[in-house]
């Protein structure tokens, strides 16, 4: 160990004194003042010595490059020393180029023009055949990143990877591919697909588990950017499966199991990158290695995903993190999956809606719902129905929102009328976030499954009972359209009963409550107006009147507007027994403040004075 700490120049951290000092001071420091005063102490200190830099020899540079770093980590604003960071990163000594590297990305990581000071070093450094220096310069570039290394530097990472004579080790090469993905993110142009295809491909045929994870990581920055359609990495789909197909087998090296689950960060992003295929682009040999290893995955025993410790804990994270990237990529196959592998999937998604975990309740009930997209997956998801069903109860509302998209995925006019049922009992007691949303599915549902429209009128009415405000105008627009008869298909007498049925809900709810909302007051004056005399013989018009009239003061502009139309309608067929009341009523409003009010009780008294009103 010692030979190899002289060969690359390093120096241990014991030979440097005057840092180990300084540390131990700052931290017998009692107080924040204390603190203060010794670092700008040292800080002067170490400006003068750069005042004079022929003075200094590399160690002492490198020492006081230390000092600024350790300050620079407690806080401290760092404004000098930057020059003496940049010198030390072309020094010979690896301690010296250390600190130099490291200085540089911390202190300049936003300082383009000196960070284009040290491009040359790192691509001397990059091609010294030294595997310790090279590492050292391609950290530097992953930690900056930034346009001037893409610029200067893409090109030449690239051949560390493309270059078939380069005998680089696995280790090089897979900090290579961790700045070729943070320089990619900042210029894309520099990689072609029929240049790169290729080496991608003969990559993931390596066997050295941290290459494969950074290749990985390269693979899905590409895919994830979008700058080339994905059939131009066609070649990388089978080596990805190949890998894949390895791991799951637990082809994996002990050190890099995570508690016993061979590689999970790798099998992640392996099933990641092959979502991002078209199906099309998979033989029928290549979806029945697929669908096997997904099947090996998902059929593992339940009883290791049960954390009974913090260890047993750690494996069950690991483990349904694979799951659910398992599950992503069985949904992405579709019709295409294994039928006993998605029956496997919709089981274990139920046993995770009963998981102590919040977090894997909230998966779970996320990947059913995308799950459900395919309707061959029905069968298995409506025996939790009623599971679900409870998840609407949750405290979390992530969940709660979660469970109402997945219900609203599983309705089918064998469940719906169930399903609709108990949102609308649910909503009353939702808080005001999820209540909105919860309107807007239940009358979508309601609509499109309802045995008539008569149902789906009620279904609105309890709407506008239990959650007022939550009922958007969208939704009594749908209302009055469907009533008047702007649906095609419905026989006249079918629509008079529809009429019939809506005004009696109408009336029903405005003469039962006290302060109706102002949107069921809206709904309600517009189907009395229009189809009071629909309604049953024993409703007089002076009381379809007074139920109108009643609630005039409480309402917005907007529905006073509409209370005044609707009233003059039922005058309109009722002239002898309401030109009184709706006489005065007029002309009570012509004295109204609000002027568009006053211009319509003119206009109207105007159109029925001959008719209506003569003395």
């Amino acid at each position: 160990m010692r030979g190899a700490q002289e060969t690359l120049g390093f120096d241990s951290p014991s030979h440097m004194k005057g840092l180990q000092v300084f540390i131990a001071d700052i931290r017998n420091c009692q107080t924040k003042e204390q603190e203060q005063q010794r670092v700008d102490k040292e800080l002067s200190k170490i400006r003068l010595k750069f005042a004079n830099p022929k003075s200094l020899t590399g160690y002492d540079k490198k020492k006081y490059v230390w000092k600024l770093l350790y300050a620079y980590m407690l806080g401290y604003e760092i404004d000098f020393g930057h020059f003496q960071a940049v010198e030390l990163c072309s020094a010979s000594k690896f301690s010296e180029k250390t600190a130099g590297y490291l200085a540089t990305s911390l202190l300049l990581a936003d300082n383009n023009d000196m960070v284009r000071m040290i491009v040359n070093s790192v691509k001397t450094d990059m091609a010294s055949g030294n595997e310790h220096m090279a590492a050292l310069a391609l950290n530097t570039v992953a930690n900056i990143g930034g346009p001037e290394f893409a610029d200067n530097l893409f090109s030449d990472i690239s051949k560390m990877i493309l270059n078939q004579s380069n005998a680089l080790s696995p280790y090089i090469k897979r900090k290579a591919c961790i700045c070729l993905l943070r320089l990619y993110r900042k210029e894309n142009d520099g990689l072609q697909p029929d240049v790169w295809q290729g080496k991608l491909a003969a990559l993931f045929l390596e066997r050295d588990i941290g290459l494969l994870t950074s290749a990985s990581g390269f693979m899905l920055g590409i895919l994830e950017m979008g700058k080339y359609p994905v059939q131009s990495w066609a070649q990388v789909v089978p080596p990805v499966c190949q890998c894949l197909a390895n791991l799951v087998q637990g082809d994996c090296p002990e050190y890099y199991e995570y508690y016993h689950v061979p590689a999970p960060w790798l099998q992640t992003k392996l099933l990641r990158i092959l979502q991002f295929f078209p199906i099309s682009m998979f033989d029928a040999e290549l979806l029945h290695r697929v669908n096997v290893m997904l099947q090996t995955i998902l059929a593992k025993p339940s009883s290791q995903r049960t954390p009974v410790d913090a260890e047993r804990q750690n494996r069950s994270n690991a483990e349904h993190a694979i799951l659910f990237e398992a599950m992503n990529l069985m949904i992405h196959l579709e019709d295409t999956a294994d039928p006993e592998t998605m029956k496997t999937a919709a089981g274990l998604l139920g046993i995770f809606l009963s998981s102590t975990d919040p977090n894997i309740r909230y998966l779970g009930l996320e990947t059913m719902a995308r799950l459900a997209t395919n309707l061959m997956t029905h069968e298995y998801l409506d025996r939790y129905k009623n599971q679900i069903l409870d998840k609407m109860h949750e405290a979390d509302i992530s969940i709660r929102r979660q469970a109402l998209n997945l219900l609203y995925a599983l309705c089918r006019p064998e469940n719906w009328q169930q399903i609709v049922d108990e949102l609308l009992e649910i909503l009353g007691a939702s808080d005001a976030l999820l209540q909105e949303e919860l309107v807007l599915k239940i009358a979508i549902l309601a609509e499109k499954n309802a045995p008539n429209f008569g149902w789906y009128v009620d279904v609105v009415f309890k709407m506008l009972e239990s959650a007022p405000d939550a009922v958007a105008d969208d939704v009594w627009y749908r209302v009055v359209q469907v009533v008047t008869g702007f649906e095609d298909g419905l026989a006249e007498s079918e629509k008079h009963g529809l009429q019939r049925h809506a005004a009696s809900k109408a009336y029903q709810n405005l003469t039962s409550q006290r302060a109706p909302h102002d949107t069921l007051l809206r709904l309600g004056a517009y189907l009395i107006g229009e189809f009071g005399h629909l309604l049953p013989q024993s409703v007089t018009p002076r009381a379809k009147f007074e139920a109108l009239h009643r609630h005039f003061a409480r309402g917005s502009q907007q529905t006073k507007a509409i209370l005044l139309l609707a009233s003059v309608k039922l005058l309109n067929g009722n002239a002898e027994a309401l030109k009184g009341e709706v006489g005065n009523f007029l002309r009570e409003i012509q004295d109204s403040a609000d002027v568009d009010l006053q211009q319509r009780a003119v206009e109207l008294l105007q159109l029925c004075r001959d008719e209506a009103f003569d003395a």
